[in-house]
């Protein structure tokens, strides 16, 4: 797919410093929650997420001092083109209260790069950039996050988005959904199948399951070509997704990969092969002679692998090479690679956990 490039904001000249007595006062009153919230009438906190190499829902954002909320959506969003709502002021206060204690007017204009230990830097291709931009009394500041921000800048975009209650066009929220029910909306459409195979995936339990009850399609839309337990990533959507019909050994169809969702928890939590157990999932299927012991193993997933040796797993896990070989080489080709901050795959001590799994099961088999 395609790089894709959304709009992006145009502000005025930033500044390093914005009056401190002004965003004190907003803290005190945010704390507070009094009625009379002193905010300067020509404040807006934007928002933006662009695209990337895939589907990042692309949507911009504007909250301004009376509360009124303009949102703005391009794609991979459910509600694509303007809508409008409204919050409480306090909640603007605590933005720009927090935007204060984080230091937004002292942050750098962009963050781009990884700044290393050693003084060197990285760059990844192909990530979203989120932007998010703030005038208060006169002056604005804008910051480009793509790489390397502070955590304190990603947490105050998830504070926004959460103010703004943007979920509700970016995908659904519980409300939005039981109004478009009302409205006479059919849920048994290709949108309420989609919408449910983006529900399994977020793990969005209380969407899903009534979607589910409205009649969604449980495969997903007319393209879709995994079954929807290969999606869930929780024991309470497994539950769900099972007791409404799908099947725990199902494979996808037309595809070069033929995995079962068991094989598919290589990098799910241990919970997921649990709950996939108890439904019935089968611990010695294959695909191309490997079974989901094998696939787990070789992606460092030691607290998988311990479900599935527990379960009664054959510790070798695949006809050809065993688990034990390939995580061995999958530890060489991590020890290798230099880890990046933003990178949540297996360690090098994963791997190392994984094989004394695999060897601790093989001496018990050999007795």
């Amino acid at each position: 797919m395609g790089m894709r490039f959304a709009h992006r904001f145009v502000v005025g000249t930033s500044i390093a410093l914005v009056p401190i007595c002004l965003l004190a006062t907003i803290g005190t009153a945010a704390q507070s929650g009094t009625q009379g919230i002193d905010i300067p009438q020509d404040s807006v906190i934007r928002l933006e997420r662009t695209s990337c190499f895939g589907p990042c829902p692309i949507y911009s954002v504007a909250i301004d001092a009376t509360g009124l909320v303009t949102y703005d959506g391009e794609m991979f969003v459910r509600a694509v083109g303007r809508q409008t709502g409204r919050i409480q002021r306090s909640l603007v206060a605590q933005l720009l209260a927090t935007a204060e204690r984080i230091g937004f007017f002292e942050m750098r204009d962009a963050y781009r790069e990884i700044e290393n230990p050693d003084g060197t830097r990285t760059s990844v291709t192909d990530l979203p950039t989120t932007i998010v931009a703030i005038t208060l009394h006169g002056r604005s500041k804008r910051v480009e996050n793509y790489l390397g921000a502070p955590d304190s800048l990603a947490a105050f975009e998830r504070d926004i988005d959460a103010a703004a209650q943007t979920k509700r066009w970016v995908f659904l929220d519980e409300a939005t959904l039981e109004e478009l029910l009302r409205s006479g909306w059919p849920a048994s459409g290709a949108e309420g199948a989609r919408l449910l195979e983006e529900a399994i995936e977020r793990d969005e339990l209380a969407i899903a399951q009534t979607l589910i009850q409205a009649g969604a399609d449980l495969d997903g839309p007319p393209d879709n070509q995994l079954p929807p337990l290969l999606h869930a990533r929780s024991p309470a959507m497994v539950e769900l997704l099972v007791t409404a019909g799908a099947d725990p050994n199902e494979r996808p169809v037309g595809r070069v990969g033929a995995r079962t969702p068991l094989m598919a928890t290589d990098y799910k939590d241990a919970a997921v092969a649990g709950a996939l157990l108890k439904a019935g999932a089968r611990l010695e299927d294959t695909d191309e002679g490997k079974t989901a012991l094998w696939w787990v193993a070789c992606a460092g997933n030691w607290r998988v692998v311990e479900v599935l040796l527990r379960a009664g797993a054959n510790p070798r896990g695949a006809t050809g090479m065993s688990a034990a070989e390939c995580t061995r080489r999958a530890r060489e080709d991590r020890a290798t690679i230099r880890r990046l901050p933003i990178d949540r795959g297996p360690t090098v001590k994963d791997f190392d956990q994984v094989i004394a799994l695999l060897e601790a099961a093989e001496r018990g088999t050999q007795r």
